[in-house]
């Protein structure tokens, strides 16, 4: 072979890169002209390309599963010593007998195991690593693998629980069994319809942006690792060639990243793979985007035109895939019918903002894609919801800033000319405009002075005894007659309109009147939308009026994404700290906080109250609201020690700086109550409510959800004080309050409904209690985290009525639930392990019970403080617990302590403390 001077390579290498982006006689002719009079170099050229467009079975996954690629990765040589499947079954590892194999892959084998002892049954999928995959770096990854799952808790990815190595040394894990279906068989044998898929990939998305905060990234995102139970719940699956993001990790997991990063499904690969570029979490993006096109089209976004190297990077990294709405246009009819459509249906659905959404996932680079996981969720969430979507189509300054690119030094030319000729003309229209908006907006300020007297002059005469004929109007009446006056004069002037409409919106939701103030936001925000670009802080108000409006209906998801919309919008039009950026902070938190995420309340109330006391030091009706609400998390938290002086904090600086009928005062009264409540001062807590209840009523009436919400909270203490009949009608009063604001599906009336239920349970009247239980499942979100509640209670009520396998059923689901929700040592959790620790003495299963009830008592003497009446619920069923073993001893302190607690509480002829007094006398010393 002769060369043109220099590094032969040098020239093949350029020859054959060429050679590649040409196809047929474009091809041939090219080759034809570039090796005229070398044959050697043109038979070297025609073999590379021969070897590249040749077919390639070890990108299959089969044999990335269990062939000769995949063992050769592990340790360089081939085994032949693989056990015959199911040869495991039946074998006992750790805590786990090994039921049926599940599934193989290229690190092992799946089985369905059993744990054995223990004192309870629990099924897992074990992962056991099989004698030839043993390389220290394959040792290493699953090493890996197995801290990561240990890191992530979160219900829509499966849980590790335990792991260890078998009695050869081989590492294995056992994880969350999950019975179901993968993602794509479950929604088509649903045949669920597009909003209900798109309801599923937002909670998988949520379970990927959740591992992205954790710093790992999957790299296997496909329908077979994703599992939907029957209850419709979705589980992640299969971290095996995860990766950790955090820089530590990453410096160690290098090699086998390098390893790994060829280890894909062809199907579901992503440009950034098949290259060997680093995975961040932009390659889940693209893969949760190649999932959502799946889900819609029935179809894959790239599927691959042959089975060569070549074929599949020209498929993933340079193929652009069809428009899903184009590709069901020409897809299979039974497809759209799983989706409960027609192909000109479905396509009419998918074009516009599904397809932007999904091509904008799917950008072969990765900067050009969802910045986060979470992004292309909430722009899910929009298109849901009817709102704008943040995806938009490749645009004209794309393709300009390419072209530029190409071409700079003409492009530089011709926009000298046309720079020289346009400078003078815009610097004329600047002028011109600028002094046009300023009169626009000195009109636009007198405009709206004006009609903001107006609306105060109305309300006055709506107030004056001749207009309204000798009656004293409410508030509500005199907001309805002014605005009904004003409404019809707001003219066209979009500012003044969205500036009115957004107060008198937040006027009607102060009022609890949820209806009315919801048709006016809507309208401000259309208003402000037309002339955001003229005061983007007017658009930021409407859209934070909205979501308030949104955390009072419920709607805690909508309601953040319109307050993470308005914080933006503030942060853009002025730098922190700035007090509408400080107030929508807190409205996040609040929104978090209503949403069950603690963690993120907190954070989000801690950085409002910094900002808070960087504007107006430690003296300000802010920072009151600030602490009040950290003080609520802290209690919601059970951290009662904590959560008490911070509301008392804040009711203190309320009744400094605010007029005694203020409403906050009400709230603040209220939520230091139920702190002096947890922490035993009943007779406190009382003198609160009676406060809260009196200037709650004066302020808002009779029927608002804030004077429901005093009431429900005062039923509580009642119900502690063994006041049930009492209770049980400031229940009924509470209820029927809140279902005519907030209707039927509100959190808040769920959990009055529960109160309800749980107040006639104690006073025996148990038919009564469960359709209240009921309702209130029926009311919640099935992922609310006050719905774990109403479930233990369904299992308090199947233990009264003596069904102990049912109670046991339902604790158990309780404390999962709430072991999520508020971890393992919040004293919910508690109250699970005690109640079921009762049931299960009762069914004879002494050392589960004890097991679970020193728990609670650990916790409860974690939590609460010394001399609590609260720990007597644990005390007395472990002390009688331990009079059946026999051990006497170790019972009497327990029942002792117990009996003390509930006297010097509730006297000594409470009932709770005779059936004390009881207990110890049945151990032998009677009182």
């Amino acid at each position: 072979m002769s060369a043109r001077g220099g590094d032969p390579r040098v020239r093949v290498d350029a020859l054959f890169e060429r050679a590649l982006e040409l196809e047929g006689t474009a091809r041939l002719a090219f080759l034809d002209r570039e090796t005229a009079g070398d044959p050697g170099l043109r038979a070297e050229l025609d073999e590379l390309l021969r070897l590249v467009d040749a077919p390639a079975p070890q990108l299959e996954p089969p044999a990335l599963a269990d062939g000769p690629l995949w063992r050769a990765l592990a340790d360089g040589q081939e085994r032949t010593d693989r056990p015959a499947p199911g040869a495991d079954s039946g074998r006992r590892i750790g805590a786990w007998l090994l039921l049926r194999e599940l599934g193989r892959g290229g690190m092992g084998t799946v089985y369905l195991a059993e744990r054995v002892g223990g004192g309870f049954e629990q099924r897992a999928a074990l992962k056991l690593i099989r004698p030839g995959v043993d390389s220290a770096e394959f040792l290493q990854r699953f090493a890996q693998e197995r801290q990561i799952l240990a890191s992530l808790e979160h219900p829509g990815i499966a849980r590790l629980l335990d792991g260890g190595r078998d009695e050869r040394g081989m590492p294995w894990l056992a994880m969350e069994y999950v019975e179901g279906l993968p993602l794509d068989r479950y929604c088509d044998e649903a045949r669920l319809d597009i909003d209900a898929r798109l309801a599923l990939f937002v909670r998988i998305g949520q379970a990927v942006a959740y591992a992205h905060r954790h710093l790992i990234v999957h790299r296997d995102l496909k329908p077979s690792n994703i599992v939907v139970t029957a209850a419709g719940e979705v589980k992640l699956l299969d971290f095996g060639i995860a990766k950790v993001l955090s820089g530590s990790a990453a410096a160690a997991d290098e090699p086998l990243t390098r390893t790994a990063a060829r280890m894909f499904t062809p199907e579901y690969a992503t440009p950034e793979q098949v290259t060997g570029a680093p995975a961040t979490t932009a390659t889940d993006v693209y893969q949760l985007g190649l999932l959502l096109y799946e889900l819609l089209t029935g179809q894959r976004a790239q599927p691959l035109a042959g089975d060569s190297l070549i074929a599949l990077e020209r498929s993933v990294c340079h193929g652009e895939p069809t428009r899903p709405s184009l590709r069901v246009a020409e897809g299979d009819p039974a497809a759209c019918a799983a989706r409960r459509s027609t192909p000109q249906a479905l396509r009419r659905a998918l074009r516009g903002d599904l397809d932007n959404i999904v091509c904008k996932a799917l950008r072969k680079a990765p900067e050009r894609r969802y910045a986060t996981a979470a992004a292309l969720v909430e722009d899910i969430g929009r298109w849901r919801q009817g709102r704008p979507v943040r995806a938009r189509p490749e645009t004209f300054g794309y393709r300009t800033g390419k072209f530029v690119r190409r071409h700079p030094f003409g492009v530089a030319g011709a926009a000298a000319v046309l720079l020289l000729l346009a400078a003078y003309a815009v610097t004329v229209t600047l002028q011109a405009g600028t002094i046009a908006r300023e009169r626009d907006r000195a009109r636009a300020e007198a405009a709206r002075a004006q009609q903001v007297q107006a609306l105060v002059l109305r309300l006055f005469q709506g107030a004056d005894p001749e207009a309204s004929g000798g009656a004293q109007l409410s508030a509500r009446e005199l907001l309805d007659r002014g605005w009904e006056g004003i409404e019809a004069e707001l003219g066209d002037h979009p500012q003044v309109q969205a500036e009115l409409l957004g107060t008198v919106g937040e006027a009607y939701r102060q009022l609890g009147l949820y209806d009315r103030a919801g048709p006016l936001f809507d309208r401000a925000l259309e208003a402000a939308g037309t002339v955001a670009g003229d005061d983007p802080r007017l658009l930021a108000r409407a859209l934070r009026n909205s979501g308030r409006l949104h955390i009072d209906r419920g709607d805690y998801p909508q309601a953040g994404m319109l307050l993470r919309d308005a914080l933006a919008r503030f942060q853009s039009a002025a730098p922190p700290p700035h007090p509408d950026i400080a107030d929508t902070l807190d409205d996040l938190g609040q929104a978090a906080f209503r949403a069950g995420d603690h963690d993120a309340a907190l954070e989000l109330h801690r950085d409002a109250l910094a900002m808070r006391r960087r504007l107006f030091g430690e003296v300000h009706v802010d920072i009151a609201q600030s602490l009040d609400r950290m003080g609520v998390i802290a209690r919601h938290r059970s951290d009662y020690a904590a959560a008490e002086p911070l509301l008392g904090e804040a009711l203190a600086l309320r009744r400094r700086l605010l007029p005694p009928t203020h409403p906050q005062l009400a709230a603040s009264l209220s939520n230091l109550a139920l702190a002096r409540t947890d922490l035993g001062d009943y007779d406190g807590a009382g003198a609160l409510y009676e406060e809260a209840l009196e200037l709650a009523t004066r302020v808002y009436g009779d029927s608002h959800p804030q004077v429901a919400r005093v009431l429900n909270n005062q039923a509580r203490l009642l119900h502690t004080r063994g006041d049930l009949d009492g209770a049980v009608a400031l229940l009924r009063r509470s209820l029927e309050m809140r279902r005519g604001a907030l209707g039927e599906r509100h959190p808040a009336v769920a959990q009055n409904l529960n109160d309800l239920g749980l107040a006639l349970t104690e006073s025996g009247d148990l038919d009564a209690a469960e359709p209240y239980y009921r309702q209130a499942l029926e009311a919640y979100e099935p992922e609310h985290p006050w719905r774990a509640a109403t479930v233990f209670n369904l299992g308090w009520l199947a233990e009264l009525r003596g069904d102990y396998a049912g109670a046991e059923t339902h604790y158990r689901a309780a404390l999962e639930r709430q072991r999520i929700d508020y971890g393992d040592a919040h004293d919910r959790v508690g109250t699970d392990l005690f109640r079921l620790g009762v049931v299960l003495h009762r069914q004879g299963r002494l050392d589960e019970a004890e097991t679970h009830l020193r728990q609670a008592l650990e916790i409860y003497r974690e939590r609460l403080p010394a001399g609590h009446q609260r720990l007597a619920l644990v005390l007395l069923p472990l002390g009688e617990l331990l009079v059946d073993r026999g051990d006497r001893a170790a019972a009497l302190p327990l029942l002792r302590e117990a009996w003390r607690l509930r006297r010097d509480t509730f006297g000594e002829a409470d009932p709770r403390t005779i059936a004390a007094a009881d207990a110890l006398a049945r151990a032998g010393e009677p009182r």
